[in-house]
């Protein structure tokens, strides 16, 4: 690879990243979905990264084929409504998983002494509690959200955009995949945090599982509220 390729998909991966880390939607569409989750948080943050890949993927084919006659800023702002109204979609479910989550008691004896262990189960329950009833988050939401995140906003000023200013398609399609690839392991890295430190948090203090899956709905809810209520009312330029 040459020096122009490879500084040319540093950028994309760059770009990638921050696209990802810069967006609040991007960050409420996987926080309810990935409190709690440990190792399901980071397939969720993948299946987000892909969707959103994907996304700008076409996008990106669309404006390399029809040669900048493809109008994207239409697209970005009429996908940034539908964003929003899911942001509210997937909030919601969180709500409702935290208002059905219990807090669960198992009894066991170690080395003859009776023992009474607190503990809830946000996302991946173990086999011994099989038989409690456990909130359930839809894994297909994640790449749901994601692949239209790829269709909405600054993706396509940090996507779609350089790709087509390059020169010839080779460079172009590289950027456009470094930039993808660098959104999935963004994605994957913030919602396996996220997964990792509440399901810690909530192994330490049962009770506030509730509360972190219950704060994390109604921060998507907000962000999801504001950002349809933006795009309904004008282009979001932030």
């Amino acid at each position: 690879m040459s020096a122009t390729l490879a500084l040319v998909a540093l950028s994309g991966l760059a770009a990638g990243a921050a696209h990802v880390v810069t967006g609040i939607d991007h960050l409420a569409a996987l926080l309810p979905l990935s409190v709690g989750r440990r190792f399901h948080a980071l397939r969720a943050g993948v299946r987000w990264g892909l969707g959103h890949s994907g996304g700008v993927l076409v996008v990106g084919a669309l404006a390399l084929a029809l040669e900048g006659s493809f109008d994207v800023e239409a697209l970005s702002h009429r996908a940034e409504a539908v964003v929003g109204l899911v942001l509210v979609v997937i909030g919601g479910q969180a709500i409702r998983a935290a208002l059905r989550l219990k807090v669960h008691v198992h009894p066991h004896a170690h080395e003859g002494e009776p023992h009474a262990h607190l503990h809830a189960h946000l996302g991946e329950a173990p086999a011994a509690a099989a038989d409690h009833p456990h909130p359930h988050r839809h894994e297909h939401t994640a790449f749901v959200a994601g692949t239209l995140h790829g269709f909405a906003g600054t993706a396509h000023l940090l996507g779609v955009l350089p790709a087509v200013a390059l020169p010839g398609l080779g460079p172009a399609a590289l950027y456009l995949l470094a930039f993808a690839v660098g959104t999935i392991l963004a994605m994957a890295a913030f919602a396996a945090l996220v997964g990792e430190a509440s399901a810690r948090a909530a192994q330490d203090r049962p009770v506030a599982a509730r509360g972190l899956l219950l704060a994390a709905g109604l921060a998507t809810t907000a962000v999801g509220g504001v950002w349809a209520a933006l795009a309904l009312a004008g282009p979001i330029s932030w």
